[in-house]
């Protein structure tokens, strides 16, 4: 436990100031850890903020005036215009496992002091993608009372890394582990068949170069990506990757085969886990199941190296579930501010889930999927004519 009572502030400078002292703060054992450094905030800040008027809003908390914990915040304006605070990170980028960062020993009192401070402030919230057991949340339930609501998000599968891989491919469902074996020694008849696995800063930003061409290729016939969507989350990325990888945490893996890249997969290592980020392959390559060779070969990787964990961050699609033998869930913090223009936004926020969820009830997966192949398209027929 801390000491002194800890004071809570609001930082007026910049996120790049604040590295040196935040770097003490890291819990490289965090499963969001990656999202939770100013490598991938400030990236986030420069290059991928969502459009429109926002400012920073950056709490700081200190006891004895030692810094014990940042909350990493932004104010943008809601639906009617009232003020919402919002965490660093969210959006298109998806940041999973977002929160108050502190010690994992002092945790649970900044996040106390975190709530109680948003909590006199009145503020209106829309805190995305915590982690369900994130002390913030917690704490902001204490705080703020029947203001605050929170919001199911995603399903976060995850591989818990045993001793035996040859054990694991067996356990898993649908042949998926035999199938890997078939497919891999298919691929290794290439003479030129490797995996490269990219670390250092121009390395791993040449990779990300070739992920972002694949995975151009695996979506362009399906109304493009939802997480890849342009060339200023690309900016994001390189700037991003770059910097994580200066810390030794950035991995891309690039298969090759028959004179060219046929799959690659990005991700980050970091304490006892591997976090996989993104993947993208060649669709004519698609049926030899490249990219599932290659996901296979990373999972085999940490069983060698004895990694505790693999996680494949948010979603539950089938291939995820076929690989996972555990989750997460992840969860967003709603509040309601003070003033009457904060109710009202609220409710009309409440309207529209209660609609969205309906509609995920009574449509077919394909005619969601077109929606959101529409969506995708208009975003960036909109981006480009900004």
């Amino acid at each position: 436990m801390l000491d002194s009572p800890i004071r809570v502030s609001r930082h007026h400078g910049t996120l790049d100031a604040l590295a040196p002292e935040w770097a003490r703060l890291a819990d490289e054992q965090h499963p969001g850890a990656a999202f939770r450094t100013p490598a991938w905030l400030a990236a986030w800040w420069r290059h991928a903020t969502p459009n429109g008027a926002r400012e920073p809003h950056v709490l700081l908390a200190h006891a004895g005036g030692e810094l014990c914990g940042i909350l990493p915040l932004y104010a943008a304006p809601g639906a009617l215009g009232e003020r919402r605070l919002r965490l660093m990170g969210d959006g298109i980028v998806g940041s999973d496992y977002q929160g108050a960062i502190a010690r994992p020993e002092h945790a649970a009192v900044v996040a106390r002091a975190f709530a109680a401070h948003l909590a006199r402030a009145g503020a209106a919230l829309d805190l995305d993608d915590l982690d369900d057991g994130d002390p913030l949340l917690a704490a902001c339930d204490d705080w703020l009372g029947d203001r605050a609501d929170r919001v199911e998000r995603y399903l976060c599968p995850h591989v818990r890394i045993g001793a035996d891989f040859d054990d694991y491919l067996r356990r898993l469902p649908d042949g998926t582990g035999a199938q890997w074996h078939r497919r891999r020694k298919w691929l290794e008849r290439f003479d030129d068949y490797r995996i490269d696995e990219l670390r250092a800063p121009d390395d791993v930003e040449r990779g990300l170069g070739v992920l972002f061409e694949l995975h151009r290729q695996r979506w362009a016939l399906e109304g493009g990506s939802d997480a890849i969507d342009g060339p200023r989350v690309e900016t994001f990325h390189r700037a991003a990757g770059r910097a994580l990888a200066e810390l030794g945490w950035a991995r891309v893996y690039v298969m090759h085969a028959d004179g060219a890249p046929r799959a690659a997969l990005y991700g980050f290592r970091h304490g006892d886990r591997f976090v996989f980020y993104q993947a993208g392959h060649e669709p004519a390559w698609r049926p030899r199941s490249v990219g599932t060779v290659l996901l296979g070969s990373v999972i085999r990787q940490c069983f060698t190296e004895r990694i505790g964990e693999f996680d494949f961050l948010r979603g539950s699609e089938p291939y995820k579930l076929k690989w996972a033998n555990g989750a997460r869930h992840t969860v967003s913090l709603r509040a309601r501010g003070l003033g009457l223009r904060a109710r009202i936004s609220s409710e009309g926020r409440a309207i529209a889930g209660e609609l969205r969820a309906f509609a995920k009830r009574v449509l077919p997966e394909s005619a969601l999927e077109w929606v959101r192949a529409r969506r995708r398209r208009l975003a960036r027929v909109e981006g480009g004519a900004a």
